[in-house]
């Protein structure tokens, strides 16, 4: 019976949020994939800098994470990157306690009985793209992979990585193995919203480089892309001196408004809650230790 109720446990494959840093009041995040099987294993794929720099490749090629040969997938434990036990990644005193709760978010991209085998497609096709990619601080890093991958295998891309969820700097772009990186040191909110230095070629056939430029009003205008949404958005908060523009960009918003609320008053209660749980384990700890120190 219990073998029977394991296996009606669906598969699911998301796209987990890591709080890396804040710019300018605004929160942006690494993205990475995670796959979660029947019995609740869960392995993931993620992009990183590469290790072999050069004065071209500030950064180098993307490396990619996927645990092969061994398994298919990173094994999403304590030792993987991603993971937000993992001391070497996550905020830790040297004690071991946390300094603060790294914030993670999951956006789920699809749910069945059975994912086994497209994720091995996605994790076979992410290990034959791993150092083939500049890797840029803004325009091409993990976040183009995740949604690179998502969208080979035939699925929807992550809809949460805007300016009102977890942005994400580079999702949605194309993987270009002939991008030319910016370095990191030179990289800012700026350039988030002025990509300026690409061939004006590459801004017509890639909507998500598209400049924010004073054009000429036109009867039936374009669609703004999320990317060109986001960057005026950042431009308008930016510019903002008195407020004003922050008060409209609530107003005309009042759903995300709405949803941003509840999205933060939920990560408030998590942060409590994973507080509350941080200092119970050190009261254990400073007990078992009293309780060894009375022994000895």
């Amino acid at each position: 019976m219990l073998n029977k109720k394991m296996n009606m446990v669906n598969e699911k494959i998301e796209v987990g949020y890591r709080h890396i840093g804040t710019f300018a009041g605004v929160e942006y995040h690494h993205k990475f994939l995670l796959y979660t099987d029947k019995r609740g294993q869960q392995y993931s794929i993620s992009g990183w800098a590469g290790q072999e720099t050069s004065p071209q490749l500030p950064l180098g090629k993307i490396h990619i994470e996927t645990g092969l040969p061994n398994h298919i997938g990173l094994p999403y434990n304590t030792h993987n990157p991603d993971n937000i036990n993992n001391k070497d990644t996550a905020w830790y005193y040297k004690n071991g306690s946390p300094i603060s709760p790294q914030k993670q978010y999951r956006e789920l991209i699809a749910e069945a009985p059975d994912l086994s085998t497209k994720w091995q497609e996605m994790v076979r096709n992410a290990q034959s793209k791993d150092n083939i990619y500049p890797y840029d601080f803004l325009r091409q890093n993990s976040n183009t992979l995740a949604d690179t991958l998502l969208r080979e295998a035939g699925f929807p891309e992550p809809e949460k990585d805007g300016i009102f969820r977890h942005l994400a700097p580079g999702s949605g772009n194309k993987l270009d193995r002939n991008l030319v990186p910016q370095h990191p040191d030179d990289a800012g909110i700026s350039d988030l919203k002025d990509l300026s230095y690409l061939e004006e070629e590459e801004f017509k056939e890639n909507p998500q480089y598209a400049m924010q430029t004073q054009s000429e009003p036109v009867e039936n205008p374009k669609p703004q892309s999320k990317y060109e949404e986001t960057m005026a958005m950042l431009q308008g908060l930016l510019n903002d001196t008195d407020g004003s523009y922050a008060k409209k960009l609530l107003a005309d918003n009042p759903d995300k408004v709405a949803s941003f609320n509840e999205r933060v008053q939920q990560a408030l209660e998590e942060e409590r809650q994973q507080q509350l749980v941080a200092q119970e384990n050190q009261n254990i700890q400073q007990e078992q230790q009293r309780g060894f120190s009375r022994s000895v």
